[in-house]
Order: structure tokens, then C-alpha cells, then sequence
């Protein structure tokens, strides 16, 4: 019998494919996960390459962002510094895993216990803008429009949130100086900052976010004389907001409708007994909408039938009263929504031009079936910026 040897087969050897590179996914997927990424990473990631220059430099990013819920508030706060024409522009960062220091049952000051830094937004002369409190915020972009109390102006200057430039938009047809502003329907409505009477005509001005044009309109005519008079004499007026289509301004002593479709202006209410003191820093989250007395009380406010009612934040007693004394005449306010919560800014005097600002986080709680909101003090920072002195400071919170 002949045997045969078989020769045992060689095993091939597999060569391993090469990874495949994250940069030769298509771009819209490379942009799907780049809006995952924190916004505060955008910086950096964008130095990578060209490529990711151009993605995080999209409005598509943001769109995206958007629609997956991975926006995020961002602050910004400008300071107004002596004898210079123009305010500094900073942003607040969050700093991951800070807590919280109590002792007690009284709120204790631990540097850095908010969780947010102190970040100067680069920018020459030319690119800053002087005091302002007129600032709305549309899409990636913040307009600032008009002026402050001792300088009227009708230019717009437009800050890019994305690549923390400015630009001038379209000039108003009238110098405004602390001029009110609030959006509706992809529109920003400019009400007052000028005489009534020497500018009936365009005392009221609208800017289309769409075709970059403004369009006036009359302000309250001789059937609303009452209110003519109280613009007149009230230095200082609120739009509180839109509700249903309708703006609603608050002098001093009345609140009043404005219906923009048909031009007609109604009086809505008299001022309420509950509040002894005006209300002249506002904030909006969802419906709802936040202010601060002259007093430093907390005030909500929910869309009723018509016009709006102001109520007391209850459980914030501990606020008003803490060493600072912030929350008090003199003393200036900044109030922004921040992923839910209430962010609160306000400084202490110490001497003139000289001030520091304190900071505190409010969780807010509804009760008693919406009749009621109550605060909780999350914690209390004082916020240090690269300054020595300053003469006034607001702030502004937008989702990006």
C-alpha cells in the first residue's frame, strides 16, 4: 500500500484593513458630532483643520444643535469702565464639579462656588460698544440698538456669537438713547428713546431680521393722549412683552397694549398694590417672565387673560439679606435665565467708580398649581474680573 503525505495547507496570513480616518466621513455626519461637543471646545477643535473651521463655523451646526437639545446658555457681561468711550465684553464659563459651602443654614461666599469663570472677549476700540440696556438676541447674533442716557444713537451694532465679532447693521431713521426693544415674529420692535411729540411719526421703529429693513411707525395719537402724557413724563418705561401677538409697555403708574397689527393702543391696568417699587429688569424663561424691584425683590410674572400680574419669588428672605447688601437702592441688577435657572448679578458699592459684583444661582419651583414659584438659593459667588474700577454693567444670556 503506498501512503501519501499530505502537506498541511499554510494558513494566509490577513493583513488588518487601516482604521478607517474620522476625516474621511462625510460632512454631515463630522458635523453631527461636532455639535455634541461643547460649545466652549469650538475654539480649539476649529484649529484642527479648514475643514472644521468651516463646519464649526456654520449656521448648520447650530441648527443642529438645536434640533438634538444640545444648545447651551452662554452669558455674556459687559462692563462700562471710566473714562473710556466704549464697554468691555466678557463670558461666563461654567467649571465643572464646584460645590456648594453652608454652614449653618446661612449661605457662605467660597470663590469660584458658582461654577463660572471670568472670560474677556477679544476686541479693539472700534469693536466694543458704549453702555447699553436696548440688546436683543436672534439666532447666533446680538443686536444692540441705539444708544445710552447721555449719547442718542441711531446705529445697530450686531455681535456674532460664533466667531465673537461685531458688524454694523442698518441704521434707525431717529438718535434713540435707552430706547426699548423686544422681538416678535422674527421682528424687532424699537419703542421710545426720543420726544414723543417732536418724533410722533417713528416713535415706534421695526427691524425685519429677514430683509434687514426698518419700517416706522406713529406712536400713541390724539386718542391716547393719557398715554402720550405718561410717556412724557415717565423717564423710564418697560415693554414687558409679547403675549398673543400684543406688546405690553408699563410706565410708572399704568400698563397699556399695543397691538401691532392694527396700531391700536389700550389700557391694560393700574398699577398693582402689591408692588411698591418699579420693576425694571426683566428676564424671560418659557412663558414666564422674571424682574427685580428697586428694592431688590424677585418678581414672576405668568400671561394672564390680559396683561400681566405680578407675584413675589417666595423663599428668598436669606438673599435680600446677605453681608453684601447688594440687593438694594443704589446698587445696579442683571437678571438672565441659565438652563432653568435664574441667574442673579448685582454689585456692592465701595467707592466711586469701584464695585464688585456678586453672583447667585436660583432654582426655581412651582407651586400650588402655578399660583405660586418658589427660590432656592443654589449658591453665591463673587465674580472678579480684570478690572480695578467700572461705572455700570449689564448682562445678557443667549442658547447657542
Amino acid at each position: 500500500m503506498i501512503s501519501y503525505e499530505v502537506e498541511p495547507t499554510k494558513k494566509k496570513k490577513t493583513v488588518p484593513e487601516p482604521p478607517s480616518s474620522f476625516s474621511s466621513l462625510p460632512d454631515e455626519i463630522i458635523e453631527n458630532i461636532l455639535a455634541r461637543v461643547s460649545r466652549w471646545k469650538y475654539a480649539s477643535l476649529s484649529l484642527v483643520s479648514k475643514r472644521f473651521h468651516s463646519l464649526l463655523s456654520s449656521m448648520e451646526i447650530y441648527r443642529t444643535r438645536s434640533q438634538i437639545g444640545a444648545d447651551e446658555t452662554c452669558v455674556y457681561v459687559w462692563l462700562k469702565l471710566p473714562d473710556h468711550p466704549c464697554a468691555s465684553w466678557f463670558s461666563l464659563r461654567t467649571k465643572p464639579n464646584k460645590k456648594q459651602t453652608k454652614r449653618r443654614s446661612k449661605i457662605r461666599f467660597k470663590r469660584g462656588s458658582s461654577g463660572l469663570s471670568v472670560v474677556p472677549i477679544p476686541s479693539s476700540s472700534t469693536d466694543s460698544f458704549p453702555e447699553q440696556h436696548n440688546i436683543t438676541t436672534f439666532g447666533p447674533d446680538i443686536y444692540v440698538i441705539g444708544g445710552s442716557y447721555e449719547k442718542p444713537s441711531s446705529s445697530v451694532r450686531i455681535f456674532d456669537r460664533r466667531s465673537h465679532t461685531w458688524r454694523d447693521g442698518p441704521n434707525m431713521t431717529v438718535a434713540r438713547k435707552y430706547a426699548r426693544t423686544v422681538l416678535l415674529d422674527e421682528k424687532i420692535y424699537v419703542m421710545g428713546g426720543c420726544d414723543i411729540d417732536e418724533y410722533y411719526a417713528n416713535w415706534i421703529e421695526v427691524f425685519d431680521l429677514k430683509t434687514q429693513l426698518w419700517t416706522a411707525f406713529p406712536g400713541p395719537g390724539a386718542d391716547d393722549e393719557d398715554l402720550r402724557n405718561h410717556l412724557r413724563k415717565s423717564s423710564e418705561y418697560v415693554i414687558i412683552n409679547e403675549f398673543e401677538g400684543k406688546l405690553y409697555v408699563a410706565t410708572d403708574e399704568k400698563e397699556f397694549s399695543y397691538e401691532p397689527k392694527n396700531g391700536k393702543w389700550k389700557l391694560v391696568r393700574e398699577p398693582s398694590s402689591l408692588i411698591s417699587d418699579s420693576i425694571d429688569v426683566l428676564c424671560e424663561m418659557g412663558n414666564v417672565i422674571y424682574g427685580c424691584t428697586d428694592l431688590g425683590y424677585l418678581m414672576w410674572s405668568a400671561p394672564e387673560m390680559e396683561g400681566r400680574k405680578w407675584r413675589e419669588i417666595k423663599g428668598l428672605e436669606k438673599l435680600r439679606k446677605h453681608p453684601t447688601r447688594g440687593l438694594e437702592i443704589g446698587c445696579e441688577i442683571g437678571l438672565v435665565g441659565y438652563g432653568g435657572q435664574l441667574l442673579v448679578m448685582w454689585d456692592t458699592y465701595i467707592y466711586k467708580r469701584c464695585y464688585k459684583i456678586w453672583c447667585a444661582k436660583i432654582s426655581l419651583e412651582s407651586r400650588r398649581n402655578g399660583r405660586e414659584v418658589w427660590g432656592k438659593v443654589e449658591c453665591v459667588d463673587l465674580l472678579t474680573f480684570p478690572v480695578k474700577s467700572y461705572e455700570g454693567f449689564g448682562c445678557v444670556a443667549v442658547s447657542v
